[in-house]
Order: C-alpha cells, then structure tokens, then sequence
C-alpha cells in the first residue's frame, strides 16, 4: 500500500508520515549507520513524490540522524558517544521542565491516560513485545509534554533524543531490557504528578533520565559499541 500525498481519511498529514517512516528505518536500525540512501529509491518505494523525502531527509538531518553531503548524497549517521551523551543531558534538562509543569496542569483525566500508558507497558513488558514497550515509552513521555501544554517541547524533544532512540532500541533489539527501571520511574512521576508536586515531579524525572547512568550503561554494551564511532563529528 503506497502513501498517498493527500488523504483526508488520515488525521497525520502525508509529508509527516513520510519523517516518521524514513525516521523509524534509522531508528530501528533497518538502515544501518552509514548507509547511503536515494531519495529516489525512497520515494518509489513509499509511492510519493521525491518533495516529501526531501523534506524529510532535511529534517532528520537537523536531528542528527541523516547527513547530507553535497555532490555526494545522502546518508544514515554515525552514532557517536559524544552526541549521545549530549542528547542525553539536553533531554533530561527539557523533560524535568515537563514534568513540572504537567504536574502543575495535569487533569483527572489526564492521570488516567497516563496510568494506562503505564499498565500497557507492563503488559507489553510481560508479553515480551520489546519494540511495543518501546513505543509506549515514546508515548508516555509525548503524554507529559501535552498535559505540560509545552508544544514546542514535543519538537525539541524529538529533535534532541534521536542519537539516544537509536542505542535504547538497539539495546532492546538485542535482549537488553530496562523494564522495570522504566515502570517504575514511570510510576513514581505519575504519582508525583497525581499529588501535584512539581519539584518531586522534576526529581522523579532527573532519577528516571539519570544521564551519567544511562551514558555508563551505554558505553559498556557490546551491542550498542559495534555501531559507535568514538567521536564523530
């Protein structure tokens, strides 16, 4: 089934289904570090036209996860150590600000999606569906920003936290898993969210995105270093 440049059936525009399909080969690991990729062949094989793929390489490459090479092409980047450590800090200053302010704006029915994001991930988890834990971890955090009401954070987010999507996925790919950390940092931000606590809020979030500790986990995963290059720039 082709994607269609215009279908008033869908509430996600065409050009943003482009981004997220193209974004979730890289992410997955389907399209390798390196790899060099035609926006051509993209096009046809996602049946648009090369505009939106354009416009979708140009976007990922403002993420970090594209690069783009005049006179030369385009290409899937390196994963770098640096970068991921960066992201790591600049996602965890961002998110704390979030969940502050989602606890301070937070509705009834707010704490029930959360909660039920929550319990889909422990049966996710439970199920053994690594890349559904995965996405309802996305979600969770796409939750906060929107009950903050800080939609530019939704942006920002996403623009910052691709280095660190691709080791996390990778890691859970391979067998590594972080369930239960995960639930239960989740669980205490939405309990700290319930009782409006913005400061306990921030601090179970600072706990959650530890990025001294994530960093550390990363660098020693064998999966992850395979894919790494040192320092790229």
């Amino acid at each position: 089934m082709t994607q269609k440049e215009s279908d008033p059936r869908t509430a996600v525009p065409m050009r943003q289904r482009v981004h997220d399909t193209i974004r979730d080969h890289i992410i997955s690991l389907d399209w390798e570090p390196g790899l060099r990729v035609s926006e051509k062949d993209v096009a046809e094989q996602l049946g648009v036209s090369r505009s939106p793929v354009r416009e979708a390489f140009i976007r990922l490459s403002e993420e970090g996860l594209m690069e783009i090479r005049p006179q030369s092409g385009s290409y899937v980047s390196e994963i770098s150590f640096d970068k991921v450590y960066e992201s790591l800090m600049l996602r965890r200053a961002l998110e704390m600000a979030v969940a502050a302010e989602a606890a301070e704006k937070r509705t009834a029915f707010d704490l029930v999606r959360l909660n039920d994001l929550v319990a889909d991930q422990v049966a996710a988890s439970e199920a053994g569906d690594r890349a559904r834990f995965f996405e309802l971890d996305q979600q969770f955090h796409r939750a906060l920003t929107e009950i903050a009401r800080m939609p530019s954070a939704v942006r920002l987010i996403r623009m910052i936290r691709g280095a660190v999507d691709r080791v996390q996925r990778m890691r859970i790919s391979r067998g590594e898993s972080r369930h239960v950390q995960v639930i239960e940092a989740h669980r205490a931000i939405v309990d700290a969210i319930e009782a409006r606590d913005a400061a306990a809020a921030s601090a179970a979030m600072d706990a959650h995105l530890n990025c001294v500790e994530l960093f550390a986990q990363i660098i020693r995963s064998p999966e992850v270093r395979e894919y790494v290059t040192p320092r790229a720039s």
